[in-house]
């Protein structure tokens, strides 16, 4: 691991210490997700990475915002990313088994255009 990818583990791992250990997916697959595609969320930037920033939002998991769905789209560096401790507003965009949630600034029904 990079010390890149390391800065962004350590900040979720703050709020999220057994984030993506096999416990924590398999604490996942048992209860049901707290959240669905299509649900409006806001939460708080606690990590910022090469390729988007995770949320604390409420969901018992981080949320993660890739760079492709975050607003403005024009946002192309991670320098332009929004900084730790900012809320967004977004919607759930995926749900997966293990405890991803991928979330989008961008209405869902832009996401096609």
């Amino acid at each position: 691991m990079d010390e890149e990818d390391r800065i962004w583990r350590d900040q979720i791992a703050v709020r999220y210490p057994e984030w993506g250990t096999e416990r924590w997916k398999a604490r996942w697959r048992e209860t049901p997700a707290p959240v669905r595609v299509g649900q409006a969320v806001i939460g708080e930037v606690i990590a910022r990475a090469p390729f988007g920033v995770w949320l604390e939002a409420g969901l018992g998991t981080p949320a993660l915002l890739l760079v492709p769905y975050m607003m403005p789209v024009e946002r192309r560096s991670p320098i332009e990313y929004p900084e730790l401790g900012v809320r967004l507003e977004c919607w759930v965009r995926a749900v997966g088994p293990e405890g991803e949630v991928g979330v989008t600034q961008r209405p869902l029904d832009e996401e096609a255009i």
